[in-house]
């Protein structure tokens, strides 16, 4: 599994978490780093995703509030919510990502944690959201693979920081 997919899931479970208990993102960040066995590259990258869906979580849940016409928010599964801000997050604010991988990667989270239902509402949401956010970039080929296949090998490694 790569480091971009396994720091989505940590993110997507430090999302629950705060999502269920209301603590801080610090500190479930702490509690996490220190109860897992964690891959370093993926547990940072989780952390920049917590902290983006974190700071921009009203303009996220007012989309999601938008797209799940008939739902309310609280009324939905937590897991489903979560990963929903998750890809939502990713598909309005982070575009350097083609959007067929940020689809592609949440229907596979889901599969994990959720089920059927979950997997049919997050895609429905999701593709929702990208005719709005991303209707000038096009579903071309990554890698040699069309949009709507497994993307998830194609996707680049995360660039390393810059300390300085």
């Amino acid at each position: 599994m790569g480091v971009r997919r396994r720091g989505r899931e940590y993110a997507l479970q430090m999302l629950y978490a705060m999502d269920l208990t209301e603590y801080q993102p610090d500190q479930v960040f702490a509690g996490f780093y220190a109860l897992q066995d964690l891959n370093r590259d993926a547990f940072y990258y989780a952390r920049r995703l917590v902290d983006g869906v974190w700071a921009n979580l009203e303009p996220i849940d007012a989309a999601l509030q938008r797209y799940a016409e008939h739902w309310k928010l609280h009324r939905m599964a937590a897991v489903d919510r979560n990963l929903l801000r998750l890809g939502l997050y990713e598909l309005m604010f982070q575009k350097e990502i083609p959007f067929p991988i940020v689809i592609n990667e949440a229907l596979e989270i889901v599969k994990e944690f959720s089920d059927q239902e979950g997997t049919q509402f997050l895609n429905g949401i999701l593709d929702a959201a990208r005719k709005e956010y991303r209707a000038g970039e096009a579903g071309a080929k990554v890698k040699g693979k069309p949009s709507g296949s497994s993307l998830s090998e194609a996707e680049p490694n995360p660039a390393p920081e810059n300390p300085s």
